[in-house]
């Protein structure tokens, strides 16, 4: 049984040899079909694929404009409550501006007036001193002379007292005459001045 076991398997074995080779021509229009095919299918899957990228690009686009959208509302509503802050602290700045230009006028005018007053001052000063020397010039002191000499009437007391002691020929003219304003001296003490 073997032997025929290897009769049959040789027979087969020549056949598979003895087959046709396939012609060069049928291969080639084999190959272009089935390129063709390939060509077919790996068009489509393109097709597919740009299909479903553009789907997502589009789909990605409308969700990102609904939150730009979005996202510009809130900014507008957030902006205005800002805008108006600003306006209204230019406004505040505004008119601090004007105060300040009106109180620089204010200042620049009470300088000008401080400065003529200081002026005035220092002239009434100085007018005010000279009439107190010149006043002076015309006071006379008189020390030593006892308390109670001068009686009741002292300015007629010490225009006597002068015309006798300078030995005038008429009475000096005086306006008044009066002791310095201390308390009175008690007995042993010296006497005030008198002027």
């Amino acid at each position: 049984m073997s032997s025929a076991r290897q009769t049959s398997e040789a027979q087969r074995g020549v056949r598979s040899k003895t087959l046709p080779l396939p012609d060069p021509a049928n291969a080639t229009r084999g190959v272009a079909e089935a390129n063709a095919l390939d060509a077919e299918l790996l068009q489509s899957m393109m097709d597919s694929l740009k299909a479903d990228i553009f789907g997502k690009v589009d789909s990605l686009s409308s969700s990102l404009c609904s939150e730009i959208t979005s996202v510009r509302k809130e900014l507008k509503e957030s902006i205005g409550p800002l805008q108006a802050k600003v306006d209204q602290h230019g406004q505040t700045v505004l008119e601090l501006e004007r105060a300040a230009t009106d109180h620089s006028g204010r200042v620049t005018e009470l300088e000008a007036t401080v400065s003529r007053l200081t002026a005035q001052a220092k002239h009434v000063d100085d007018w005010c001193e000279d009439l107190e020397g010149r006043s002076r010039r015309n006071n006379i002191r008189l020390v030593g002379i006892s308390e109670g000499l001068e009686g009741p009437r002292p300015t007629e007391f010490i225009t006597k007292l002068l015309q006798e002691i300078l030995r005038l020929d008429e009475k000096p003219l005086l306006d008044r005459a009066h002791r310095t304003l201390r308390d009175r001296p008690r007995e042993g003490d010296a006497p005030r001045h008198s002027s």
